[in-house]
């Protein structure tokens, strides 16, 4: 004699099955970007700009520089200001990506008391190297 429900616990368990797979499943990698390559020789200087100047300019390339939690803006500023200098630009059009931190609670083994981590702006900047003409 059939269980009664057994066709919806066999359903339950299949979908249990499937969810736990697509947990493990790992997430996809975005594909790695090669460095770019300039042929300017390396400036002393690059200044940062909001807009596009309205002198004639040449684009480098895209410049990326992410932070990490407790980093100041001025030191990522600088990292994307040395990966302008090496590339030989002028000038990068700077674009402010910058994002909160989730704010999360952990457990301190120590205390033994919860504590809240994260919730701080992390400074991200993306750009736009240029040359001036």
């Amino acid at each position: 004699m059939p269980i009664i429900g057994y066709p919806s616990l066999r359903s339950a368990a299949l979908v249990v099955a499937l969810l736990v797979l697509a947990a493990c499943a790992t997430p996809p990698v975005a594909p790695a970007q090669a460095p770019i390559t300039s042929p300017y020789p390396p400036t002393a200087n690059v200044e940062f700009l909001d807009a596009a100047p309205p002198r004639p300019y040449v684009e480098i390339g895209p410049l990326d520089a992410p932070g990490e939690p407790g980093m100041l803006r001025a030191q990522v500023l600088a990292q994307l200001r040395e990966k302008a200098r090496a590339l030989g630009a002028d000038a990068v059009i700077v674009h402010d990506v910058s994002y909160r931190a989730p704010v999360t609670q952990r457990l301190n083994p120590t205390t033994g008391f919860y504590e809240t981590v994260g919730g701080q702006t992390v400074p991200a900047f993306k750009g736009i190297a240029i040359k001036f003409r």
